[in-house]
C-alpha cells in the first residue's frame, strides 16, 4: 500500500505533465536534395517526404525538392512508367513542388517535355544555386 501511495503523484504528474505528450513541431519549410540515380534511394527519399508530411500536416509544411543530374533519369523514365508516375503524383497531390535544372536536361540532351509532368515553372536555370536561393528564404535542407 505504501508503495501505490507514493506512486499515485508520480502517475498523476506523469499524466498532467505536457512534457510527456505527442511533440508539437511549427510549420516548417524544407528542400530535400536529390541528384542521385538510385530508383532504391529515390523511393526512399519519397517515404521520407510523405513521413514528413504525414507527422506535419500538410497545412503545416512546406516542401520543395530540387532534381538535378542522374535523378532526371528518374522523371524522364516516369513518362512511361505507372509506378512512378504514381509516386510523383502523390507527392505532388500534397503540394510537393518539384524543382528541374535546366542544367542537367541540357547535359541529358532532354528537355522538360521529355519528363513526367514537369511544367515550365518547375525549371530553374541551376539547381544547387537554386537550393542555397531557397535555403536563404529559411528553407532547411535535407539530402537523404
Amino acid at each position: 500500500m505504501r508503495i501505490l501511495t507514493n506512486l499515485i503523484p508520480f502517475l498523476f504528474l506523469l499524466i498532467s505533465c505536457p512534457s510527456f505528450s505527442a511533440e508539437e513541431y511549427a510549420d516548417q519549410k524544407v528542400v530535400y536534395h536529390i541528384n542521385y540515380d538510385d530508383p532504391k534511394r529515390i523511393s526512399a527519399t519519397f517515404s521520407n517526404i510523405a513521413n514528413h508530411i504525414n507527422q506535419l500536416g500538410e497545412e503545416h509544411i512546406t516542401i520543395k525538392a530540387v532534381i538535378h543530374g542522374p535523378a532526371i533519369k528518374y522523371f524522364i523514365e516516369a513518362s512511361h512508367d505507372d509506378a512512378k508516375q504514381i509516386a510523383l503524383d502523390s507527392l505532388r497531390l500534397s503540394n510537393v513542388q518539384f524543382i528541374i535544372c535546366r542544367n542537367s536536361l541540357d547535359g541529358f540532351n532532354v528537355t522538360r517535355e521529355d519528363l513526367y509532368e514537369v511544367e515550365a515553372e518547375d525549371v530553374v536555370q541551376a539547381g544547387l544555386p537554386e537550393i542555397v536561393h531557397l535555403q536563404q528564404q529559411g528553407y532547411f535542407y535535407v539530402r537523404p
